[in-house]
């Protein structure tokens, strides 16, 4: 009976003059960070900083935030300016008197000795990875400039993370075909190869890259074997793998690694065992069969130039109750051209031969069941007590007896069964998308 297919981101630092007398040389007291007390070298007016985040993602917009401390023992600090790094850009700075791309000013602060207050600047980095440093000068309110304490000079440098990552091309993504096909980017290997690109933190394609990628099976899929050439350098910043196929049917995806660099994840495709037929029109029909058993399903809303696929036997399932199998499993699916698969209405006929009718005990056609199976995203109503579970090519599916069609049971569900002249019992259906059944 048919099988439940698979669907399947200057200004430098001001430093101050240490000054020194014929009597000795005025001392830093050892490190400092914004919050900790230091004495001050530079005529009693330091101030300390501390920043936050200091290694934020290549490319991404970040809020970065300032913790200022005046160490001055009498002065208040009465402004700071704070100058991006090379390749970034300011977009946004709340509570800054005014803001440029490349500097953002805070003025009137009044910040008390003792005090700490904290500043935010918005700012995006550029797309590559490396390190950077802020630039910032603080002045007192009688306009003196202050010194940046130098323990805690450090907090202004931090370094650009995850610069570069992998992605599947949008015109390089897997797609289905039979089990042991080449795997391109239409389905029924009809496209071209699977690519993928390297790309920088602003998701641009390095074209200097020539990274090796490797492709693997992902978590999760069929359990079918991945061969052909499935590591590659990129050329172009583009990998592309031509021969890439899969020996067992089942829904799958690919990952693609390199090292250094963060991987990806393809879309879902489905191997499919049996064959791929294309539609030519909206109407769309196919056929499978074994030495005992032979099904064929038509749909009328087919993707003209898009697939339907069939499959008989291969795999192995049952239904609840005290149904017993007979005949071989029958497997169907719609795909775009793309390789997505459709899910439409189909019309089905499953016609089981003689000799298994015999066989079976079970002469009388009106007896003969359709076991079912569905993915577990597409549950349907079945005999009750006949329902159940299993795993096909990896995929989750739920199976049951199909009830007799009625207004109050669509599709999936039998329309009628009957005998031919030559013995076989012949069973009709209705089935959604990409299904499996049997009798």
């Amino acid at each position: 009976m048919p099988k439940a297919g698979f669907i399947g981101t200057r200004v430098s630092g001001f430093f101050g003059v240490l000054a020194a007398s014929m009597l000795g040389v005025a001392m830093l007291a050892g490190p400092a960070a914004a919050g900790s007390t230091s004495t001050c070298s530079w005529s009693g007016t330091c101030f300390a900083v501390a920043v936050s985040p200091s290694n934020p993602t290549a490319g991404a917009s970040t809020s970065f935030k300032f913790t200022i401390k005046n160490e001055a023992s009498k002065q208040q600090l009465g402004s700071v300016q704070i100058t991006a790094p090379a390749g970034f850009a300011i977009t946004g700075a709340p509570g800054a008197t005014s803001f440029t791309s490349s500097s953002a000013q805070f003025l009137n602060l009044s910040l008390a000795p003792a005090a700490t207050t904290t500043l935010t600047v918005i700012a995006a980095g550029p797309c590559s990875g490396g390190s950077y440093k802020w630039g910032i000068k603080a002045t007192g309110s009688s306009g003196n400039y202050f010194q940046l304490d130098p323990a805690s000079a450090g907090n202004l440098s931090g370094t650009l993370t995850g610069s570069l990552s992998l992605a599947f091309t949008t015109d390089g993504q897997p797609a289905a075909t039979a089990a042991g096909a080449v795997i391109t980017s239409l389905a029924g290997s009809s496209g071209g190869p699977v690519k993928v690109e390297v790309l920088n933190g602003c998701g641009q394609l390095v074209t200097a890259s020539s990274a090796k990628v490797s492709v693997a099976i992902g978590p999760n899929s069929g359990p079918g074997t991945l061969s052909g050439t499935v590591m590659v350098p990129a050329s172009g910043g583009i990998a592309s793998f031509s021969d890439l196929k899969i020996d067992q049917p089942g829904r799958y995806t690919l990952v693609a690694t390199s090292p250094g660099i963060t991987s990806a994840t393809s879309v879902g495709f489905t191997i499919i065992f049996g064959s791929l037929q294309t539609c030519s029109s909206t109407t769309c029909s196919a056929s499978a069969q074994s030495a005992t058993t032979s099904g064929t399903v038509t749909t009328s809303a087919a993707d003209p130039g898009g697939f339907i696929a069939t499959s008989m036997g291969g795999v192995s399932f049952s239904c609840g109750g005290t149904y017993q199998p007979v005949s071989d499993a029958f497997g169907f699916a719609l795909f775009s051209r793309t390789g997505g698969p459709l899910s439409a209405v189909l019309t089905g006929t499953l016609d089981i031969d003689k000799s298994l009718v015999k066989s079976s005990g079970h002469p009388g056609a009106s007896s003969w069941q359709i076991c079912y199976a569905a993915p577990s995203t597409s549950p349907f109503k079945a005999v009750p007590g006949t329902t159940g579970t299993a795993t096909i090519g990896g995929v989750q599916f739920v199976t049951g007896l199909l009830l007799d069609c009625s207004s109050a049971h669509p599709a999936p569900c039998v329309q009628a069964r009957h005998k031919d002249n030559a013995g076989d019992v012949i069973v009709k259906f209705l089935a959604l998308g990409d299904p499996y059944g049997r009798g």
